[in-house]
């Protein structure tokens, strides 16, 4: 009997100790996600885009390949991992990433996306990623961010060395950003 109260007794301190945590914090539970950003732009002065037209199936032929070359496993890589290698920046094209014309005058405008806003919405989706475009950054021809894009999933994996891309990722900037870059 004298277990059961002490294990009350210290679940009840645990208890109001966790709430009076909660309580002081002075964030609701759908504002402790959020980091703030403060919108600064980017000054890019040049941006490659790069873009792969393989669909599903052709990339669930080359999962389920035995022997695989070095070229498809690279490929498989970029499409598939949520993670940024910058070493294979240069090997894009050799495995089937076509660069894409961006005019400058569309900079400002994906600026705007990217740096100048903040988002407001925090989108989760539970489809398979596959990283078919790729935005690399450049200010005085050195890379200072990539950002690997699913428009199917709305989603993005990114780096960048001091623009901050907290600020794209709602619904529809993937749907204005798309857009753009398929612009003709």
């Amino acid at each position: 009997m004298k277990r059961i109260i002490c294990f009350t007794i210290g679940c009840l301190l645990f208890s109001a100790i966790y709430l009076q945590g909660c309580m002081n914090s002075g964030n609701t539970i759908e504002q402790r996600g959020k980091e703030p950003s403060v919108p600064i732009p980017s000054n890019f002065d040049s941006l490659e885009y790069y873009f792969v037209d393989i669909d599903l199936f052709k990339i669930g032929e080359l999962e389920d390949k035995k022997n695989k070359s070095e070229k498809e496993r690279l490929l498989l890589s970029v499409l598939e991992d949520d993670k940024l290698d910058l070493s294979l920046l240069p090997h894009l094209k050799n495995i089937g990433y076509v660069r894409g014309s961006l005019d400058q005058s569309l900079y400002s405008a994906v600026d705007s996306l990217f740096f100048l806003k903040t988002r407001t919405d925090h989108v989760d989706t539970s489809c398979i990623y596959e990283f078919r475009d790729i935005l690399v950054f450049y200010k005085n021809k050195q890379c200072i961010g990539i950002a690997k894009i699913c428009f199917d999933c709305k989603a993005m994996v990114s780096w960048s060395e001091k623009p901050n891309f907290a600020g794209f990722g709602d619904w529809e900037d993937y749907d204005k950003l798309h857009l753009l870059l398929r612009r003709k």
